[in-house]
This record gives structure tokens, C-alpha cells and sequence, in this order.
């Protein structure tokens, strides 16, 4: 029964691991695009107001397909995710991002192979283009 509570014990700290941000590698060239998840839009929605939130909405998600697209025609690698915590790690470089300790809710992070770049989708896209 000791060696039973001891090896619970074990399990039950390791699966309350500190370290909570999920690994990406990357390899490629990749476009990392982060989305806010259901509890940081309803937020920004009661900032906004009804109407605002829903033109808001609108134009961010022209902008993020218009990005999508453009990215897409380069055959460049896409990652999605409203994940809220992870770690990019690209060669030798790592980026840890905590979306919770953000103001940025829609984050576009590319990946050349061995830099990473973070922009707004009109920047990163006046950025692929040139």
C-alpha cells in the first residue's frame, strides 16, 4: 500500500507540471496565426458594444483571410491555434507566448526557417509582398 500511495503521489505531481505552455516545433517556413478564444472575445465584445464589435469582427477576419490567401500562394506552411500558451521553438531560437498577459488578441508570427517575425495582418501582409 506505500509503494501504491508513493507511486500515486509521483503521478499525480507530474501531471501538475509548472510548465502549462504547449511545445511547436517548426522546421519550415511557417505562419503561426493565434486567435483569442470564445471567453477573450466575449470580452472584447462588452467593451465594444453590439453593434461595433460585429463591424470590428468583420474587418478582422478580411484582413486574416486576406493574409491567409497571400500566405497560402507562397505555399508557406499555416499553423492556427487559440491555444494560450505556447512555446515556438525554430532552430536554435525559442518564443514563449502567454495570450493571457496580452492586449493582442490576433497575432500573426512568422517563421522564415530561422527568424521569427511578428506583425498585424496588414503589416505581415505588406511584408510577404515585398
Amino acid at each position: 500500500m506505500k509503494n501504491f500511495l508513493i507511486l500515486f503521489l509521483v503521478l499525480l505531481t507530474s501531471c501538475l507540471s509548472v510548465q502549462d505552455f504547449e511545445e511547436i516545433k517548426l522546421t519550415q517556413p511557417t505562419m503561426v496565426s493565434i486567435s483569442p478564444d470564445s471567453i477573450a472575445t466575449k470580452k472584447i465584445q462588452g467593451k465594444m458594444g453590439g453593434e461595433n464589435y460585429f463591424v470590428f469582427i468583420d474587418d478582422v477576419m478580411w484582413y486574416h483571410s486576406e493574409l491567409m490567401m497571400l500566405v497560402d500562394s507562397f505555399e508557406i506552411e499555416q499553423l492556427n491555434t487559440e491555444k494560450r500558451k505556447i512555446k515556438l521553438i525554430g532552430g536554435k531560437n525559442h518564443w514563449q507566448i502567454d495570450m493571457d498577459t496580452t492586449d493582442l488578441k490576433w497575432r500573426y508570427i512568422y517563421f522564415d526557417g530561422t527568424e521569427f517575425l511578428e506583425r498585424d495582418a496588414i503589416t505581415m501582409k505588406e511584408f510577404l509582398s515585398n
